[in-house]
């Protein structure tokens, strides 16, 4: 449909009136918004919207799209959709999908109210093209790629797969003449990254080759005396040329093996859309309309691959903040906002804006927002577009802020503390009036924000000393978790001889707890063993190969191995020792080496037994009095699952744990699943995309935040993973090193000085972005703070962006600062002080005296004749039981018996697997197997992700939570499931939760699963769980339904009666309602 022929029949406000005849609750456009969504003031032609956090921008997406549907001038199909996340994209489909399905109902009723005669809808809610940059790409890449002769059928490679592939190649690199004097690990950070940049700007190896010569000859034609500068860039220079070909290699093995990764998959799609111009032109044909969402976070191949296929005057509208873009390290373009109209320019006769606003944001209360527009204001014009400051919503409220600069780190953590609890002490007061059925506001969602993940542990501490529940977000920041840190430490143990820093942390633990006595003994015993078998310098030469001579876990290395000692300790001096430490060292080493006996097993069970080992079960059951104290021990589970699928050994996932706890930034992540019932801490890159009604930022410090690293990591010059600036996509943006006017090794250290300076700077824009991030997440609640002292000897002095929050807390907030600064050549007073404990510690603390007292209580109680036991005794049967089993579980973890415990945690699947055949069951638990995933069940993974984006949108799926009992039908294929689903009567239904993760008891076992949809009933709710087989399932599959039903039942509060389940086989459209579904009492049976 051409321009001329576009006659707008309803007006924004118009279809906002029809939808309101349906739902009374929903919002009209405002004047912002409804200039974006009418053709009348922004045709179909390329344009960019300015969209301020929590403007809404999300809605006035959906609302143009279904604007344009209603008008006729599209098909919902017909609109090309990109975000980044599966759940924006998600989000993004089910609000189209929900407002066109308003919009029919409203207009039949119009019809209805008119007496027209029967109503022909005018248009039919088929399914839209919302999807996600990089599957797009994907699809391009698998429908073309024969063109280019690669094999593009799998799913790509994740990060911890690509990770394993560059440690293995780097580890058995052994071209003649290559040298590199950084560790392996580096070495493989610095490979990862220099290929991705590679792909990221279209950049040969020979490419970097001869600007790295270009750099060499300058810095060789200086005179005068060499210097460390010089030499350092000198160096990194000819170590970049070095990894040239190991990138070549890397690409190579992933192109030939057709195992790409996602930066593979938008490279080599840009390509394509280049190379054959067809594709474009069939993508045009397809959409006649496309909106790019996050837009300041596309990366050079994206902004090629779109504009390739798109540009030349296409109705492009993309979508963002320039004031949010945080991710430069990561690939997103310098700029990118700025150069829309460069790669998307209007046709001609266009009548258009060029840019459109979303300035009141819908989020934030007035103070929140003072503090987020003075934090943006120097960078608001910094990206060549003019952007709004924010405004405040109507009715607004005024907002909290307070603002502190504490003496130390502890101080600061327990002010967190200080500012949640009675906010946290309402939610509690909430959650109780909800569950008695009042009226109640919902309980506040909380965030500690960290700019370094080293700040995690006191701010957890804190929060669990105060009995205010916590969960630490990222795998990165997961690893600074007590209970998570004690499994490392053991698995490093187990993993490596020289791991003796990690064997100190278990040895001086609560559980071994040995004093100094036995440690200096073990390590007598330790260099007597070394000597007399010369084995000091094996360890020191295989450290140096390593390139980690220097780590703190090598301190041993002239000491002999501790751990190779322990084996031996029997053969050890027992008189040497304490009675009580000799014997736990002996129990230890025994452990150890049945630890050790279960490493070549799967890396899952063997975290599991060594949960069990340390009882870190009962001990956060305990801590936190509910299943959710696993939380973190389950997600650290999930991670090892992850990287286990990859098939990734225990000593790379040991490597891969180091990489993610190093990346401050944040391995790649989409964004976090708020929960009120805990606080959640997380890095603020990870926040991204997510709001909460109460934020903590800490550490605002000069040098933290904004950080100011040493590392340089945006300077090519003394870094070998970025490739040289000058070949970069954005080189008329990013600084450039200009040593033409310099003659002499003084001047040129005092340039690339200066250099390092302006890639500090450039880097700077970054972290002021960074901090309008973090500000923005909070809702009405925002505690910023500082300390005086860190870690160092040296005082700390408040950040620009403390700076620039105090100076609106001065005036609408609380400012706590009672403490003098300390002079600028003070040292940390904790410096000096001298802490002394009484070593071995006791764990039990203050809590000794009456544990004392429990266990003299129990002593001295009279025995229990089991002989005369009352039969109808049932407390003390129960008793009698728990001891029993808890006897027995010590003494079997103990052994090597054959016997299989059934697991702690199970899924529904694994339940029925266990009716129906328990030796079978047993011995998959004895000797896992992998399970074989053909074209039929991965199809069916698929279609579950499909229905997801339909009804709502949400995680990334672990195979374990999809419970598919069936393959998949092999006459039938995605598309058809698609047809059949739509067809069925749940497709037009607004479904009321979708894809429910849950965790409940159930006779003492965890069980854990996903709920597919819940429905709700005239009686109460409906479990639905989707199969993509259409032969009928048995009685033993039914137990799926009723634990679902079960487990819902509890999350709801509601009685399990009012809750009813049902399978629906997709293709045959027919849906099974189980009524004899099992009760709770025989779910308990069934696993007692």
């Amino acid at each position: 449909m051409s321009a001329n022929e576009m006659v707008e029949k309803y007006t924004p406000e118009q279809v906002a009136a029809l939808i309101q005849l349906v739902d009374p609750n929903f919002y009209p456009p405002s004047d912002e918004q409804s200039k974006i969504i009418s053709i009348q003031s922004n045709p179909l032609e390329p344009a960019v919207v300015i969209a301020g956090a929590g403007s809404g921008k999300t809605e006035t997406m959906a609302f143009r799209v279904v604007y344009l549907v209603a008008n006729g001038f599209v098909r919902p199909d017909q609109i090309l959709g990109l975000t980044f996340t599966r759940k924006a994209a998600g989000e993004l489909n089910l609000r189209i999908r929900k407002r066109l399905a308003q919009l029919l109902k409203a207009l039949k009723i119009e019809h209805e109210r008119n007496g027209k005669g029967e109503f022909e809808a005018p248009f039919t809610i088929s399914n839209t093209s919302v999807t996600t940059y990089h599957s797009y790409a994907g699809r391009i890449l698998s429908e073309h790629s024969i063109r280019l002769g690669i094999d593009a059928d799998s799913q790509p490679l994740g990060e911890a797969a690509l990770w394993m592939m560059a440690n293995r190649i780097v580890r058995n690199w052994d071209e003649a003449g290559y040298s590199n004097e950084s560790s392996i690990k580096t070495i493989v950070e610095d490979l990862m990254g220099l290929t991705s940049q590679a792909l990221e700007h279209q950049v040969s190896g020979d490419q970097i080759i001869e600007q790295d010569n270009k750099l060499l000859a300058e810095l060789n034609r200086m005179s005068g005396p060499s210097n460390e500068g010089v030499r350092k860039a000198a160096m990194t220079a000819i170590q970049r040329s070095g990894l040239v070909a190991m990138m070549d290699r890397f690409l190579a093995e992933r192109r030939g093996d057709g195992q790409l990764s996602f930066d593979d998959q938008i490279s080599l799609a840009a390509k394509i859309a280049q190379n054959f111009p067809d594709v474009g032109a069939i993508e045009r044909a397809k959409y006649p309309v496309v909106l790019l969402d996050e837009y300041q976070d596309t990366s050079h191949s994206q902004v090629r691959l779109l504009s390739t296929l798109f540009g030349g005057g296409h109705a492009v509208t993309a979508v963002g903040d320039p004031c949010q873009s945080i991710y430069t390290w990561r690939g997103a373009a310098a700029g990118t906002i700025g150069a829309f109209n460069r790669y998307f320019p209007k046709p001609p006769q266009s009548s258009g804006a060029m840019q459109y606003n979303l300035s009141r944001t819908y989020r934030n209360d007035h103070t929140i927002l003072a503090v987020a527009n003075v934090i943006s204001e120097g960078v608001r014009k910094s990206d060549g577009v003019e952007v709004l400051p924010l405004r405040a919503r109507e009715g607004a409220g005024q907002g909290d802020l307070v603002c502190g600069i504490y003496e130390n780190l502890e101080a600061e953590a327990q002010a967190i503390v200080e500012y949640f609890q009675p906010l946290w002490h309402e939610n509690e007061v909430r959650r109780e009036a909800i569950k008695r059925g009042e009226k109640s506001e919902k309980p506040r969602t909380f965030a500690v924000l960290v700019r370094k993940k080293s700040q995690i542990a006191l701010v957890q501490e804190a929060l669990t000393a105060a009995g205010i529940r916590s969960e630490v977000l990222g795998l990165g920041g997961l690893i600074h978790v007590p209970e998570i840190a004690d499994i490392v430490s053991i698995l490093k143990v187990i993993n490596s001889p020289d791991a003796g820093g990690a064997l100190m942390r278990h040895l001086t633990g609560p559980r071994i707890n040995l004093g100094p006595r036995d440690i200096a003994a073990l390590g007598r015993f330790s260099r007597s063993r070394a000597q007399s078998e010369g084995s000091d310098s094996r360890s020191l030469v295989k450290n140096i190969i390593e390139g980690t001579v220097l780590s703190n876990d090598s301190d041993d290395q002239f000491a002999g191995s501790l751990i190779d000692a322990l084996d031996e300790i029997n053969s050890a001096d027992a008189k040497t020792f304490s009675a009580a430490g000799f014997a736990r060292l002996t129990q230890f080493s025994s452990d150890l080496r049945r630890l050790r006996s279960r490493a070549s097993g799967s890396i899952t069970d063997l975290i599991l037994e060594i949960e069990r080992y340390l009882n870190l079960e009962a001990e956060v059951m305990l801590r936190e009095e509910s299943i959710h104290g696993r939380r973190h021990l389950d997600r650290f589970l999930d991670e090892a699952s992850k990287f286990a699928r990859s098939g990734g050994s225990l000593n790379s996932f040991i490597q891969w744990l180091d990489v993610a706890s190093d990346e401050e930034g944040g391995l790649k992540a989409g964004a976090p699943e708020v929960d009120d019932s805990v606080v959640q801490i997380l890095t603020i890159h990870m926040s991204k995309g997510a709001e909460w009604d109460v934020v903590a930022i800490p550490g605002l410090a000069k040098g933290t935040f904004p950080s100011e690293s040493s590392k340089s990591p945006e300077n090519w010059v003394f870094n070998e993973r970025f490739i040289p600036f000058e070949l970069r996509s954005d080189a008329s943006v990013v600084p450039q090193l200009n040593l033409s006017q310099v003659t002499t090794n003084a001047d040129a250290n005092k340039a690339l000085d200066a250099y390092k300076a302006l890639c500090a700077q450039y880097r700077l824009s970054e972290e002021i972005r960074l901090g309008y991030v973090a500000v923005t997440r909070a809702k009405t609640h925002l505690f910023c703070s500082t300390t005086y002292w860190g870690e160092g000897v040296k005082p700390l002095e408040p950040s620009s962006l403390y700076r620039s929050i105090e100076s609106i807390a001065l005036n609408s907030g609380r400012v706590v600062d009672e403490l003098e600064p300390p002079a600028s050549d003070a040292r940390n007073p904790q410096e000096d002080i001298e802490i002394t404990q009484v070593w071995p510690r006791d764990p039990l603390a203050s809590r000794r005296q009456g544990f004392d007292a429990s266990v003299a209580q129990v002593r001295a109680a009279t025995p229990i004749d089991l002989s005369a036991l009352k039969a109808g005794d049932e407390v003390i049967a129960s008793w009698l039981e728990d001891s029993k089993a808890l006897i027995a579980e010590v003494s079997e973890s103990r052994t090597d018996s054959t016997l299989v415990p059934r697991p702690m945690r199970m899924s529904p699947s694994s339940i029925i697997a266990m009716k129906r055949d328990p030796e079978a069951f047993a011995l998959n638990i004895r000797r896992p197997m992998p399970r074989a995933r053909d074209e039929y069940s991965s199809r069916g993974t698929a279609f579950h992700l499909w229905v997801e984006r339909h009804l709502r949108g949400n995680s990334i799926f672990d195979d374990e939570d999809f419970d598919l009992l069936q393959p998949i039908e092999e006459d039938r294929t995605l598309e058809e499931l698609k047809s059949a689903w739509l067809s069925s009567e749940w497709a037009d239904r607004d479904a009321h939760k979708v894809e429910v993760p849950f965790e409940t008891v159930i006779a003492g076992t965890l069980v854990r699963g996903r709920i597919d949809a819940i429905y709700k009933t005239e009686q109460g709710f409906e479990v639905v769980d989707w199969k993509t087989g259409s032969k009928e399932l048995d009685e033993d599959s039914a137990i799926q339904l009723a634990i679902y039903r079960l487990a819902w039942a509890k999350l709801a509060d509601v009685p399990v009666e009012k809750v009813s389940a049902a399978f629906h086989y997709v293709p045959t459209g027919v849906t099974d309602r189980r009524s004899n579904l099992m009760s709770e009492a025989e779910l308990i049976a069934l696993l007692s």
